[in-house]
This record gives structure tokens, C-alpha cells and sequence, in this order.
């Protein structure tokens, strides 16, 4: 797979500052309907310039035409370049692209925040064995650990093209899931049903600086494979 014209590894993973000013995108019609639908003003900053860029993001792996179709369970794909693999998932202020040729990905990222009900959270969408392992957990480090799960579990059934759908079912067959460093303040996890494939992070924008625009390739690192 090339990107920018040189081969890149199987996935990459971009994480996108929410929270820079300026440079961003203009939304297309359609995101800005949705937008509409969200019920704050942050939740709809978020959701329009993690979409924006998206499509900048992908603008550099493609010369096709960016109009995305939906899959029966709402997964967003490229009919122009169906090979070309993307996945997108935010939380309070980061946002994460995954991007692969010919394989199916998943991301998740979650914002760590308190969740008292992660038990009872874990018993209703964690296949039987990660809920019980959760439930063994000491009660001070089982909130974290309850999102590390999440976002293993979501990234994979992302991958899959049924999200939420699939919630409870094992993921059978062999897989690469690899946690992403977006900060202390989150958890995330991108995930591909092939094992030991190479996944590289790369930063959208400047972070730390005042321009968010376009996807800028700062420093790369492999990431251990589960």
C-alpha cells in the first residue's frame, strides 16, 4: 500500500487534536445535517472536524472521489475505491483515523471518565469470558480497565462492519489489535482480522500549536500486536 507515494505498512493510525483552531475543511451538506441532530455546540464542533479530517486524511491515500456509502449496519465506505479500508471513531477532544488497503479496520478511542455501572456495562456487551475476567479486577483499576476492553472489543467489531450488533460475540479467527498512545487522558485500540500486521501512528495538524488543517506525518512508532 502507498501513500504520498511510498509504501506504507498495512495500517495506519492518525490522531486528530479536535481542539485545534483554524484550517479545518468546510463540511460537506450532508455532515452538517447530522451535525444539526447533535445536542451541543462542542458535540457538534467535534463531530464536523473529525469528519473533516477524514476526508483530508483520506485525500492522501486516494484520487477517487470521496462520496461515501453506508453499509447495512452503518460502516461508511468509498464505492469509487473499495480497497482503500478507513475507520473513524472520537471522544471528547481526540479523534482517530485507521487506514488500510484491502483489509477491513477498526478504531476506537475512549476519554477515561468515571463509570460506576462498567459491570453491568461489561455483562451486556462483552463476550462472556472479558466480563467475567473484568469482574476480577480490583474495584480502584476496573473503570480503566473496563475502557481498555471497550475499545479492544469495539475496534474489532468495527472491523467486522457491525459495531454495536455484534455486542457479546466472540471474534473468532486471527487478528492484529494494537493499543494507540493518544495521551494519558485516553484509551483506544485499532484492530485488523489478520495477525502480524504492522500498525504506525501518525499526528494530523501541529499538536500544541494553533493550526489543526491538514494531516502532517510527525515522528512514527511500530506498536506491539496482541
Amino acid at each position: 500500500m502507498f501513500h504520498n507515494g511510498r509504501e506504507m505498512p498495512h495500517v495506519e493510525v492518525w490522531v486528530v487534536q479536535l481542539d485545534l483552531a483554524g484550517g479545518w475543511l468546510p463540511p460537506t451538506p450532508d455532515e452538517t445535517e447530522r451535525a444539526e441532530r447533535l445536542v451541543s455546540a462542542p458535540l457538534r464542533q467535534r463531530y464536523l472536524r473529525s469528519h473533516a479530517a477524514l476526508r483530508a486524511i483520506l485525500r492522501t491515500y486516494t484520487g477517487a472521489q470521496l462520496d461515501f456509502a453506508i453499509s447495512e449496519h452503518g460502516k461508511p465506505y468509498l464505492p469509487a475505491d473499495p480497497e482503500l479500508k478507513f475507520n473513524l471513531s472520537h471522544s471528547h477532544e481526540v479523534a482517530l483515523v485507521a487506514v488500510a488497503r484491502h483489509i477491513e479496520v477498526g478504531v476506537d478511542v475512549e476519554w477515561l471518565r468515571p463509570l460506576a455501572e462498567c459491570l453491568a456495562l461489561a455483562e451486556r456487551f462483552f463476550p462472556p469470558g472479558e466480563a467475567a475476567a473484568l469482574a476480577e479486577v480490583p474495584p480502584g483499576a476496573r473503570e480503566g480497565e473496563f475502557f481498555r476492553r471497550w475499545t479492544r472489543i469495539e475496534a474489532m467489531l468495527k472491523a467486522r462492519g457491525i459495531g454495536l450488533y455484534g455486542a457479546g460475540a466472540e471474534m473468532d479467527g486471527e487478528w492484529t489489535v494494537a493499543p494507540v498512545d493518544v495521551g494519558p487522558e485516553y484509551v483506544a485500540s485499532v484492530a485488523a482480522p489478520s495477525s502480524g500486521m504492522t500498525v504506525r501512528t501518525h499526528r494530523f495538524g501541529r499538536f500544541g500549536g494553533t493550526a489543526g488543517g491538514g494531516p502532517v506525518a510527525g515522528p512514527t512508532r511500530s506498536l506491539p500486536k496482541a
